[in-house]
């Protein structure tokens, strides 16, 4: 999660594939909006800076035309011609209007019918989301973290691939339910939740993450190298069931890159489970500058045992 430091990097083009599943404008607990739910927590609150690739020569040069002064060769010249030679030239006068039924026109739908419409059409997606969430209670280290919700889980069709991190890109959902969390230390906590056309899909899915995962020490110190950090991250599994509820879970130790994450050194707790046709992805961060890790990962398979059940309810 984003906390204020240098502004952000520019993603790469392989990063921005993956995270275009951020959805903008949905009202959904993205990245940005969790981190806004956080506002105040540390000298301006997640704030991620402007772009460096919003300035530049193409900004500067668009800056300066829209603040040049006209000059003669920007203005229309004013028309010399007399009163009885634009008469001449004048267009004859329109035709009176046509008449006009009095049937009244078809109504357009507004944005929010359309969206309900959408909904609507979306349900057989949604619904299988549905009491999918953790209770607060439930989250890992809660006795210490005292997790509580940001807001109710906001659920939305989805048409893109979802974007966890930045190792971890998931194609095929067809909804994406969220809900955030944050603890008494201010860190954040996510349950991303997603449902598939059918059990085949949300398994491909399902083994598309723990691939990922075993490859996000390489990409991770790959991220760091480009901007300049010390290439230090380690990624580890630390549980896994399997049976009705397939489940993994992993920690991601490192200096953290800011975009999906946040900057500095910090571990990443990330928990993948799969029930039915439905994918859980439950993840919390603990940032050493904040505290120190307390979480024992010893507690991760029960973490993957109670989500399960929480998806098979």
């Amino acid at each position: 999660m984003p906390m204020p430091s240098s502004p952000s990097p520019a993603p790469s083009p392989a990063r921005r594939r993956r995270s275009r599943a951020v959805l903008a404008g949905s009202g959904l607990l993205t990245v940005a909006a969790v981190c806004a739910a956080f506002a105040g927590i540390q000298n301006g609150a997640f704030a991620t800076g402007p772009d460096p690739a919003a300035s530049g020569p193409k900004q500067d040069t668009l800056r300066a035309e829209a603040t040049a002064p006209r000059t003669p060769a920007t203005v229309a010249p004013e028309s010399t011609a007399s009163p009885e030679s634009s008469a001449a030239t004048s267009p004859a006068p329109s035709p009176p209007p046509a008449h006009r039924s009095s049937e009244p026109k078809p109504k357009r739908k507004s944005s929010a019918d359309r969206l309900a419409t959408d909904l609507t059409g979306a349900t057989a997606a949604t619904a299988p989301l549905t009491g999918t969430q953790l209770a607060a209670t439930a989250l890992p280290d809660h006795d210490e973290m005292r997790w509580r919700p940001i807001s109710d889980p906001v659920t939305q069709p989805l048409h893109q691939d979802f974007g966890l991190n930045e190792c971890v890109s998931v194609p095929g959902a067809l909804a994406w339910q969220q809900q955030g969390f944050i603890s008494a230390r201010k860190t954040p906590a996510v349950q991303d939740t997603l449902s598939f056309p059918d059990e085949a899909a949300a398994r491909a899915a399902y083994r598309g993450v723990v691939g990922a995962m075993k490859d996000c020490a390489a990409e991770s110190r790959a991220l760091q190298k480009r901007y300049g950090l010390s290439q230090d991250a380690v990624v580890r599994r630390t549980a896994g069931t399997a049976g009705a509820a397939d489940g993994t879970a992993w920690t991601r130790s490192w200096t953290g890159v800011q975009g999906f994450s946040a900057p500095g050194d910090q571990t990443n707790h990330v928990y993948a489970v799969r029930h039915g046709r439905v994918l859980a992805l439950l993840h919390f961060d603990e940032w050493a500058a904040k505290a120190a890790p307390s979480y024992d990962v010893r507690g991760d398979a029960a973490v993957l045992r109670t989500l399960g059940a929480q998806l098979a309810d």
